[in-house]
């Protein structure tokens, strides 16, 4: 178990590396969407071949019950950002009938909103992984289950959020 200070550093550490691979992700989208492409390929290779390694290695339970709690808002404000730059891309790639100037700022706005809600994501996912992921004094299967809702609570949110009653 680390110590108290050790937890903020991580925190902090953490935030930076989910923003950069989000900022990465999401700001590359500007080369005609080939940028995210290759960020959320790169990064759900690395992602796999570490998690496939360190199994094979026989260090699965001390690996997944850390990355269970914080893998639901990470992963996927990672996803979320790709979406986010291929929307850029997207907008580059066939403007319409706009000028690619004026189809990249209308493309731009729900990009940012997106980005809004990542940054929120990988804020949580930050604070989980510095504050929850690293205790022992839970076993395993306590850190599956709550990682499972995680997984539960951000998946409805993202099937029914923002969703208004039929009138």
């Amino acid at each position: 178990m680390r110590d108290a200070d050790d937890n903020v550093a991580m925190f902090g550490f953490y935030i930076w590396n989910n923003v950069k691979i989000g900022f990465q992700t999401f700001a590359t989208g500007l080369a005609f969407g080939l940028g995210s492409v290759f960020y959320l390929v790169f990064n759900g290779v690395a992602i796999g071949a570490v998690a496939g390694y360190l199994t094979q290695a026989g260090y699965a339970t001390p690996f997944w019950s850390f990355v269970a709690g914080h893998s639901a808002m990470e992963l996927l404000a990672i996803a979320i950002s790709g979406a986010a730059g291929l929307k850029l891309g997207g907008a580059l790639i066939a403007p319409g009938l706009r000028s690619r100037k004026a189809a990249l700022m209308a493309a731009a706005r729900p990009a940012v909103r997106l980005m809004y809600g990542a940054a929120a994501m990988f804020l949580c996912a930050a604070f989980i992984e510095a504050f929850w992921s690293p205790l022992t004094a839970f076993p395993p299967v306590t850190k599956y289950v709550v990682g499972g809702i995680l997984w539960g609570v951000v998946i409805g949110y993202l099937a029914l959020g923002g969703r208004t009653r039929a009138t």
